[in-house]
């Protein structure tokens, strides 16, 4: 395998964790009411989302060591367009025509 192919499908999977990171991260905050920190810090479901941030970020990484840069962090920022149909589907709901609008002007701006 071409080691810039490494480098792409390494860092698609680095933006998947990262976004099912910020995806289970928001609705636990969010279920969370006053004294919500430490129900966090005592929820395996808060540290599995913490393991999920820490895989995208090594995955990151070892992108980084197939890749050159310029090819890895833009598709790190797709972290933003795979949040947006994960939480949706999570919540049991649709996205929104705001959300596909916001979803695709930051596809045009990474192109």
């Amino acid at each position: 395998m071409n080691a810039t192919l490494l480098a792409v499908v390494l860092s698609l999977f680095s933006a998947v964790a990262y976004a099912a990171a910020a995806v289970a991260q928001e609705r636990l905050a969010s279920r969370a009411q006053g004294s919500g920190t430490l129900r966090l810090l005592g929820s395996g479901a808060w540290w599995g989302s913490v393991l999920l941030n820490g895989s995208g970020a090594l995955l990151h990484v070892v992108a980084l060591k197939y890749g050159p840069l310029t090819v890895v962090q833009p598709l790190g920022a797709l972290t933003l367009v795979a949040a947006v149909p994960l939480g949706a589907r999570i919540a049991g709901r649709r996205v929104s025509a705001v959300e596909w609008r916001g979803t695709a002007l930051t596809l045009v701006g990474l192109a």
